[in-house]
């Protein structure tokens, strides 16, 4: 999504963008899915996912969604070691 918007930005090509950030509570009250748009902040949940590409501080919001990565990864790694112990056999 960045690097479209970047490239139609020159030539004026209306871009509009989906935010795909984390989501907690859908109300924009937790803040997780905040992104700065137009240097104003926007909640992706309430004002997107939709959004104008050429506006999104794409840097901050990148840099935003590693955040949480090693305690993701460590969470698919606990949840595909139990896997086994939940699947049903019948």
């Amino acid at each position: 999504m960045k690097f479209c918007a970047l490239a139609t930005q020159p030539f004026g090509v209306p871009t509009t963008v989906s935010i795909n950030s984390i989501v907690v509570d859908g109300t924009g009250m937790c803040g997780a899915c905040r992104v700065e748009v137009g240097g104003q902040t926007r909640f992706a949940c309430v004002d997107g996912p939709k959004l104008d590409g050429h506006q999104v501080n794409w840097d901050q919001l990148l840099a935003r969604q590693q955040v949480y990565l090693e305690q993701e990864k460590q969470a698919v790694e606990k949840w595909e070691k139990d896997l086994p112990e939940n699947r049903c056999t019948t």
